[in-house]
C-alpha cells in the first residue's frame, strides 16, 4: 500500500542521483582529456594506475574547473604578444 507521495519521493530521489552521476561522468571525462592535453601521457596513465583515488579527484576538478584547449591556447598566446612588444619597445628604446 504505497502513497502517491513514496512514489513520488522514490522517482525523484533516483532522479536526482542520475543527474548527479551524469554530471560528474561529464566533469571526469572532460578531465581525463584535459590531463592528457596537459601532461605527458604515459605520465598521465602512470598516474591513473598507482594514483587512482588522486587521480581522479583531480580528473574531477580538472572537469569543473579547467580551461579549455582553446581557452589555454588564447591566453598563451596574448602573453606571447605582450611579450614580443615588450622586447620591440626595449629595442627601439636601445636604439635612441
Amino acid at each position: 500500500m504505497n502513497s502517491t507521495a513514496e512514489i513520488f519521493d522514490n522517482d525523484t530521489t533516483t532522479l536526482i542521483v542520475t543527474v548527479i552521476l551524469l554530471f560528474t561522468l561529464y566533469w571526469s571525462i572532460r578531465g581525463f582529456i584535459q590531463l592528457f592535453q596537459r601532461h605527458n601521457s604515459i605520465l598521465v596513465i602512470f598516474y591513473l594506475v598507482f594514483l587512482f583515488p588522486i587521480a581522479y579527484c583531480h580528473m574531477l576538478i580538472l572537469g569543473i574547473f579547467g580551461s579549455s584547449k582553446r581557452q589555454r591556447f588564447l591566453r598563451e598566446a596574448e602573453e606571447e604578444a605582450k611579450r614580443q612588444m615588450e622586447i620591440e619597445r626595449i629595442k627601439v628604446r636601445d636604439k635612441l
